[in-house]
């Protein structure tokens, strides 16, 4: 059954390719074969084997009748992020797996465009912020405004609570918030911004160490999408602070934003922390706003309230009691598989597919693929049973 030979249309293969922003040889990569293999095949030299197509209709994320159509079922839509990470060594470093993330959400996005239609819904229509709103005193409380993000929720959350209390207000602002343990360690990437003037997206990396890092990362891409700005950034690019060049620069202003909305500097009293300790002002801002030790400690010295070497010694602090916390053998905690998948594909579709599966648009079995869970989970999911 491997070996059998496929009678594909050739061109399929270059457009299925090209749709996801592989190139030849991360296509190959991708599939397991040669680049000269892959080269044949797309040429209509040598097709692939059955088994070989199969797997490239996996890695490219498409229906694999699609091999099989006399042209592409619709114009091609990738169009390259801007890349925004700071980290040298990782500036420009493709990835397969990343442009597959990337081209996921995408789809995910036209499938639920298509779902709000077909319900004859509405959505919230997203506003980026003008040049002149950028200058706007106190524009982090104008933007927990615009939102709906109140002081009072903020300090009754428990930590557990922050996240998922944030994503929610960002996505009832009109943007698409997917999450992806999948972003490859390879391309430092752990956040995109896709801007859209209809559901942009923001995808998180979710997992591990960065699940910590997930809240400022979501507002940092939140702020690229108010400056009507696409991006994929690494971890460096929440750190930078001196405008070494137009992308860092870039990333400075919407690291300062991202503080700006988390803690807004005019609501901070300078004179309740005078006495404190530079670690005492940490964990009492942190306390205060719900963010981590880390942010609170960037928001000090954006404030002025620490030194840079206070700063230094701070961050310290923070990766050894983190070192120390992840030496610890941990409970593994199961999460429930309709959990998980509320967070991969977001809230907003999520409870689109299941309203689209009541009504009548769409039936079980496509409810069910959309979602990735079983066909009994949906029908639970509904009867409130799951």
């Amino acid at each position: 059954m491997s070996s059998i030979r496929t009678t594909n249309n050739h061109k399929m293969l270059i457009w299925a390719r090209e749709e996801v922003g592989y190139t030849l040889e991360q296509a190959a990569q991708a599939i397991g074969v040669s680049v000269e293999k892959l080269r044949q095949a797309e040429s209509g030299e040598r097709s692939l084997t059955l088994n070989q197509l199969r797997t490239a209709a996996q890695k490219y994320n498409c229906p694999f009748g699609y091999f099989y159509l006399s042209k592409p079922p619709y114009k091609k839509s990738y169009k390259p992020v801007p890349d925004y990470r700071v980290e040298p060594g990782l500036i420009g470093v493709e990835h397969y797996r990343l442009n597959l993330e990337i081209k996921k959400i995408r789809d995910r996005r036209l499938t639920y465009l298509d779902l709000i239609s077909s319900l004859d819904l509405d959505v919230t229509q997203f506003m980026p912020l003008t040049p002149a709103n950028l200058k706007t005193p106190y524009l982090g409380s104008l933007i927990r405004e615009r939102l709906g993000v109140s002081e009072v929720e903020v300090s009754n959350l428990e930590y557990g609570q922050v996240y998922s209390y944030w994503k929610s207000k960002i996505e009832s602002d009109g943007v698409l918030v997917y999450e992806s343990q999948y972003l490859p360690e390879e391309s430092g990437v752990i956040g995109v911004a896709i801007y859209y003037d209809r559901c942009p997206i923001i995808l998180i990396k979710r997992g591990g160490n960065y699940n910590a890092r997930k809240l400022f990362t979501l507002l940092h891409e939140y702020a690229h999408l108010l400056k009507e700005q696409s991006a994929f950034n690494d971890l460096r690019a929440q750190t930078v602070r001196r405008p070494i060049s137009n992308t860092a620069a870039l990333e400075a202003e919407c690291n300062l934003l991202a503080a700006e909305i988390l803690v807004p500097s005019e609501k901070v009293d300078r004179n309740e922390y005078t006495l404190m300790t530079p670690v005492e002002k940490m964990e009492n801002l942190a306390n205060r706003y719900k963010v981590t030790y880390t942010t609170a400690a960037v928001c000090l010295r954006r404030f002025g309230m620490i030194t840079n070497d206070e700063f230094s010694h701070l961050l310290e602090v923070r990766r050894k009691a983190h070192e120390e916390k992840t030496s610890k053998k941990n409970v593994e905690i199961k999460i429930p598989r309709q959990n998980i998948q509320r967070l991969d594909i977001g809230r907003p579709m999520f409870r689109a597919v299941l309203e689209a599966y009541s009504n009548g648009v769409i039936d079980l079995f496509d409810a069910s693929k959309i979602l990735n869970l079983r066909v009994n989970k949906v029908d639970k999911l509904l009867t409130g049973t799951a």
